[in-house]
């Protein structure tokens, strides 16, 4: 049924005309009455349209995509997947992963993932590189790709699409719940606002909180919440830093203003101690950030450069031990110790020197 209902009506919610400050649209909704559904972010968007216009320029919403969109110039804000792996026609494609910023990779028709040599594009060095060669994939990336994911079923019924979701990608609803009602009684009925850690961290994690998986050198992936939480920042919320609605990506105009506040708001006595080093690194136009140091690229999405211990994603590590002999990572590799190292914190820019040299001038950058 759809029936025409005005602010704080109370007939069955279908068509939507809102009155509201700055906002006189019609919206068609199809629900029940006194049921919470899905309406996704265009919706949203009819009366926020500066939220989500900066929110639609953040990887958030791009995780999963159509690829019947994907392959539209001007879809991506920044980007444009310009082909499917070579091989692979675009018919033979239903859905492609990411895209935005980092890698795109591809679902074929039955909802597997396409594995093999060169079936991964990256973007920092537009490259082709392999994944999962040899084996078979399932796309079971719920919930951290998707909105409304239920772990039961196949999406349209695809053998390899494993659960179901109302959108795809990350939309306003994963974060702030279903919008129907709201939409109804704006007023009356509240979006959820929940500012913890924990929300974020519902995706930005691997594995067990207290640990950080690792491999080939680096941090898998966006495990911020991991790495976070082993932390003394662990007392601090992700939002206290990072406004959700503004996209990092550096072609961002807006990207300075992603970040809420800056190192030197709290830590001003390493501010003034950085700023007195007899080592010529603080230059407040051209010199290094804190972030160069204590947030490194020690994390790798879809690449990484060995030689220069640099991966493709900050880490939320902070804190360096700038001991010679400290090691990032366990015995095998496959966890990260909690801190970084010289070699992560220094090499990176200082490429012919060694991990001794870094070690021997790193307390001079703070006495």
């Amino acid at each position: 049924m759809k029936t025409l209902i005005r602010l704080f009506g109370v007939l069955p919610l279908a068509v939507l005309l809102i009155s509201v400050i700055g906002c006189d649209r019609e919206i068609t909704i199809d629900g029940n009455a006194g049921e919470a559904e899905y309406v996704g972010s265009q919706t949203c968007g009819v009366c926020h349209e500066d939220t989500y216009a900066s929110f639609m320029k953040t990887g958030h919403p791009f995780k999963l995509n159509e690829a019947s969109d994907a392959q539209q110039a001007g879809y991506y804000p920044y980007t444009t997947v310009a082909s499917p792996p070579a091989g692979v026609s675009w018919s033979e494609v239903d859905k492609v992963i990411g895209g935005f910023w980092w890698k795109a990779r591809f679902i074929d028709n039955d909802g597997y993932i396409i594995t093999g040599d060169d079936v991964q594009y990256n973007f920092s060095n537009d490259t082709w590189t392999a994944y999962h060669s040899g084996e078979t994939k399932p796309y079971d990336c719920g919930p951290c790709h998707m909105t409304g994911y239920q772990d039961y079923g196949n999406q349209e019924g695809k053998e390899g699409l494993i659960g179901t979701w109302a959108f795809n990608g990350i939309q306003c609803e994963e974060c702030h719940g279903r919008g129907s009602e709201h939409v109804a009684a704006p007023r009356e009925v509240d979006m959820k606002i929940d500012h913890s850690s924990e929300l974020c961290g519902k995706c930005h994690i691997r594995g067990d909180i207290g640990e950080i998986p690792a491999s080939g050198g680096f941090t898998k992936h966006h495990e911020q919440w991991n790495e976070m939480y082993v932390t003394k920042h662990t007392t601090l919320k992700c939002v206290d830093c990072h406004d959700p609605h503004i996209g990092l990506h550096p072609d961002n105009p807006a990207r300075a203003d992603a970040i809420k506040i800056q190192c030197e708001t709290c830590h001003f006595k390493e501010t003034e101690s950085f700023m007195a080093s007899t080592i010529d690194h603080y230059d407040s136009q051209y010199g290094p950030d804190c972030i160069d140091c204590h947030m490194p690229y020690s994390s790798k999405s879809a690449v990484g450069n060995l030689a220069t211990f640099t991966g493709d994603v900050r880490s939320h590590l902070w804190r360096i031990n700038i001991d010679a002999s400290a090691t990032m990572w366990n015995s095998d590799s496959t966890l990260s110790n909690g801190y970084l190292t010289v070699d992560y914190a220094c090499l990176h820019c200082h490429t012919d020197e060694s991990k001794s040299w870094a070690a021997g001038n790193a307390d001079r950058i703070h006495p």
